[in-house]
């Protein structure tokens, strides 16, 4: 018996590593990632670093299945970097965790290095990560992958709902779909064959990166649509005292609607997914114009969704 007939694979291993050593630069081989964080440090007075920390969740087995890697990668940086924003932070440096049951040095290396490509584009150093072959604990072929990245933004820009006033504005950036969130249920909803299988269920969620550093400056407070829904998420940046009142008045992505035709009440859908909807600012009515021209400027198609009201409920979604 020996290492390799108990189901890890020291060489593939070292085969993937060498595959993306260009992509890990001085990193490769170290026990740490570093980052110069020096060269930074001096564009601020009184600098904070923000981490944010998530995953792909059950989506990774739609995705395994047909070798998504670069959507994969997407839904990793956009589950992290979509919420690191939402404080105002600019990212740095990204690393990331890939599991499995059986390690495939190709797949995982293609991963990899879909997950650097599209981390450049946002100016997101890939500094380091860690491979796992997990033979007790995944089945074979099987893949999970989470993500960790630390930004960096002025202690007086950090967005909060502490900023939050009544009267603002609600403004919306539209949804690229399911996103990562919701696919035990929509699994379950193929599985059952309740769901048509398309490529719709599986497109990569919108990263809002560059739009919410371009508006920061000119909105109190950001809220990432995940897991929880609108109400679950939109709920962390409303202060006490105040409600954000909501007309669901946007047309759903054309999944949405199958969904629902699959037996899911719109209830559950509502506490479930993003329905349409990737982040909302919280903006003053000075600010609304410049916010809405700057998101149409990047090609969005931002939406009014309501406006801040005095009340207790927290949110009110109206339908």
């Amino acid at each position: 018996m020996d290492y390799k007939k108990s189901g890890v694979n020291i060489d593939n291993a070292d085969k993937m590593l060498e595959n993306i050593s260009e992509e890990l630069g001085e990193n490769k081989g170290l026990y740490g990632g570093t980052f110069p964080i020096y060269k930074y440090l001096k564009d601020y007075n009184e600098p904070v670093l923000v981490s944010s920390t998530d995953g792909v969740g059950t989506k990774m087995m739609l995705l395994e299945e047909e070798k998504q890697w670069n959507t994969a990668a997407i839904d990793l940086i956009a589950m992290n970097l979509n919420d690191l924003v939402c404080m105002g932070a600019k990212p740095l440096f990204f690393m990331d965790y890939y599991a499995t049951g059986k390690l495939n040095p190709i797949d995982a290396s293609n991963f990899v290095k879909e997950l650097s490509k599209e981390l450049k584009k946002l100016d997101c150093q890939l500094i380091g990560g860690e491979t796992a072959e997990l033979p007790g604990i995944f089945s074979k072929g099987k893949v999970d992958v989470d993500g960790f990245v630390v930004g960096i933004v002025e202690k007086n820009e950090i967005l909060s709902k502490e900023k939050v006033k009544e009267n603002d504005i609600l403004i919306a950036i539209k949804s690229n779909g399911v996103h990562s969130n919701g696919f035990s249920l929509v699994r379950k909803l193929l599985e059952e064959k309740k769901l048509k299988y398309s490529k719709k269920i599986i497109a990569p969620t919108k990263l809002i990166v560059k739009q919410t550093l371009k508006i920061k400056n000119y909105i109190h407070a950001a809220a990432h649509i995940t897991g929880g829904g609108i109400e679950g998420n939109l709920i962390r940046i409303i202060p006490e005292g105040l409600t954000a009142k909501i007309n669901m008045n946007w047309n759903l992505p054309e999944i949405f609607d199958e969904i629902r035709e699959a037996g899911v009440n719109i209830d559950d859908m509502l506490k479930t997914f993003n329905m349409g909807i990737t982040i909302i600012y919280a903006v003053s009515k000075e600010n609304e114009k410049i916010v809405l021209d700057e998101l149409k400027n990047m090609g969005e198609d931002p939406i009014i969704l309501g406006k801040v009201e005095k009340g207790s409920i927290g949110v009110e979604i109206i339908r």
